[in-house]
């Protein structure tokens, strides 16, 4: 009883935080009163519990012809104090939160949860594209990448499935949060780098200031309401020329870069410096659609300074082979380099 008791205290007041945010000129202590008591576990669970409800009901009613839209938001009261309206409308969301406290379990997994439609941006292999998002943000995304985006009341949320973007954050009030395999990167207003690749994320940060934690595994039941964790897990906070590598057996590397050296893949050359030809390999892979492949690790194993061009991996190909002597062979969907054979 007193767990019960407690639980629906919790959505009361999240009811309340809710309400509080809609206003568009909300202060900024007021955020900053709510990120505070939203860093309590428990408090972000019965806010996003208000919040997917809220969501639910607002298509229930739209679709039904009920409230509708300008119930759901507070329409513009013909007579009457502003304080009253904003006092009815908590008390309205305050409902829905008692509501919530006498379902019982097996009501809610017996109801599919709704939830926002995440927006899908994608790139195909060897593509770039740039694109603006609903908060003044840009996100450009590089070869073969997927993004995901929800922004919600209390934050800007992307999930990025796999590939590299380069995040030009607008500043607001509402953190901006990325997640990326097992990691999570929260800004307000700042300029950063995500690459999620096979085994690790790298997080390079240009501009600015950013944190970045680690995601334990766990079922995804809530995936875009998520807020940012503020539970003391172990994090770092990068400044402008770090990056960041975060394996997913839990070991983490931060070494120094040129921050004007870490976007310049969106102007579609790729440089590298003194870098393995194994490794030079595989970032020329992401971005064509003929593989190459080096079956000699000797040969992989030789380092190689300079760039090419995004499109232009024949041409880069050749300069491999003239430098290093080597031969080209195509197996399948391949393009197999070795050494050629010296003569007896």
């Amino acid at each position: 009883m007193t767990c019960n008791k407690d639980h629906s205290g919790r959505l009361g007041e999240a009811a309340r935080w809710y309400s509080d945010l809609q206003d568009p000129d909300v202060a900024l202590e007021t955020w900053e009163a709510f990120l505070e008591w939203e860093g309590d576990p428990q408090n972000a669970a019965a806010f996003r519990e208000i919040e997917a409800s809220l969501i639910v009901l607002e298509r229930t009613t739209r679709a039904y012809g009920g409230m509708g839209q300008s119930a759901l938001r507070g329409a513009e009261p013909p007579t009457g104090s502003v304080s009253r309206l904003m006092r009815s409308r908590t008390a309205w969301i305050a409902g829905i939160a008692a509501a919530l406290v006498l379902a019982t379990v097996s009501t809610i997994a017996a109801m599919p949860v709704s939830h926002h439609e995440p927006i899908r941006y994608a790139t195909s292999v060897g593509e770039q594209r740039t694109f603006d998002l609903a908060d003044g943000s840009v996100m450009t995304l590089n070869t073969d990448t997927e993004a995901e985006i929800s922004f919600t009341v209390s934050q800007r949320y992307v999930r990025l499935v796999h590939g590299q973007a380069l995040f030009e954050v607008e500043k607001g009030k509402r953190p901006f949060i990325v997640e990326a395999s097992r990691s999570q990167t929260t800004a307000l207003g700042t300029v950063f780098d995500v690459y999620a690749k096979a085994g690790s994320v790298e997080v390079t940060l240009i501009e600015g200031s950013v944190g970045v934690v680690p995601v334990p595994a766990e079922p995804e039941l809530w995936d875009w309401f998520r807020p940012a964790s503020r539970d003391g897990a172990a994090g770092r906070t990068l400044v402008p020329g770090e990056r960041l590598v975060m394996r997913e057996n839990g070991l983490e590397s931060v070494s120094a870069i040129d921050p004007s050296e870490a976007g310049l893949w969106r102007s579609g050359t790729v440089w590298f410096d003194n870098m393995l030809l194994a490794d030079v390999v595989t970032e020329l892979n992401r971005y064509a659609r003929m593989k190459v492949r080096i079956d000699d690790p000797d040969l992989g194993a030789e380092r190689l300074s300079g760039s090419f061009r995004v499109g232009e991996d024949e041409e880069f190909i050749g300069s491999l082979v003239i430098m290093f002597s080597l031969k080209a062979e195509r197996a399948g969907d391949e393009i197999v380099l070795s050494r050629v054979a010296k003569s007896d």
